[in-house]
């Protein structure tokens, strides 16, 4: 039986401040979905890093620190 939710697409990475925090890699298949939890990572400012990678070709949508942000509609 074929999976009934597609593959991942995208995956959204962040670096929480130390102590307590750590690495996370959180995946999504749709950009919006992906684009939103970055977003709120961002105004949280729960998260030192934060990028979103397009899995199929690695390319960095969204990154934080290097101040790339491609708008949503191109994912």
């Amino acid at each position: 039986m074929p999976p009934l939710w597609p593959p991942d697409r995208f995956e959204v990475r962040s670096a929480r401040p130390v102590p307590g925090g750590g690495r996370a890699a959180d995946r999504y298949h749709f950009p919006r979905r992906a684009h939103e939890a970055a977003i709120r990572l961002r105004g949280l400012r729960f998260a030192t890093q934060i990028q979103v990678i397009r899995l199929a070709d690695g390319v960095t949508l969204f990154d934080l620190s290097a101040g790339v942000e491609v708008p949503v509609d191109h994912w």
